[in-house]
């Protein structure tokens, strides 16, 4: 990565940081909204740095359209519909996939991976991610798949209580 990609993934991964905290810290909901449309911007530049420049977009627009709901007045919060217990464990379970996710970092060997995509090239997503550490491609990946397994469970559970 030559020094111009160097400053633009730093940079990009500071306005990141900063538009988390905001959702984190942030009193209003607008306010908090507008955060995460920040982090959304943040995370497409990340991409746009690793010339994946079709992830961006759909970053971009993905976290767009989550802070226009977020910030919208019809947004309603959703009950919690695990206990403390339960909340507890799985903050313990994400702290530890952290963890992992660090360790497999910082001990994982740095390759050269090759761009051969187009400008908008999800090939190359892919190429850079199995390049650098497929273990941590599988954490993010099996994330995913239980925070959309929890989502859909909460709906269930809160369309049944209607």
């Amino acid at each position: 990565m030559d020094s111009l990609h160097a400053i633009g993934f730093y940079v990009s991964s500071g306005i990141s940081l900063a538009g988390a905290l905001g959702v984190a810290l942030l009193p209003r909901r607008d306010q908090r909204g507008a955060a995460l449309g920040v982090v959304g911007l943040g995370l497409a530049g990340l991409y746009v740095s690793l010339s994946a420049g079709f992830a961006a977009l759909l970053a971009l627009l993905c976290y767009l359209g989550a802070a226009w709901l977020i910030a919208s007045p019809q947004y309603r919060s959703i009950e919690g519909v695990a206990g403390a217990a339960w909340r507890q464990m799985g903050a313990v379970g994400g702290a530890g996939l952290l963890a992992v996710l660090a360790y497999s970092a910082f001990r994982g060997d740095l390759v050269h991976a090759v761009y051969y995509g187009g400008e908008f090239g999800a090939t190359a997503l892919s190429r850079l991610m199995f390049a650098r550490d497929a273990m941590a491609t599988e954490a993010v990946a099996a994330l995913v798949l239980v925070v959309l397994a929890g989502a859909t469970a909460a709906w269930r559970v809160r369309e049944r209580g209607r």
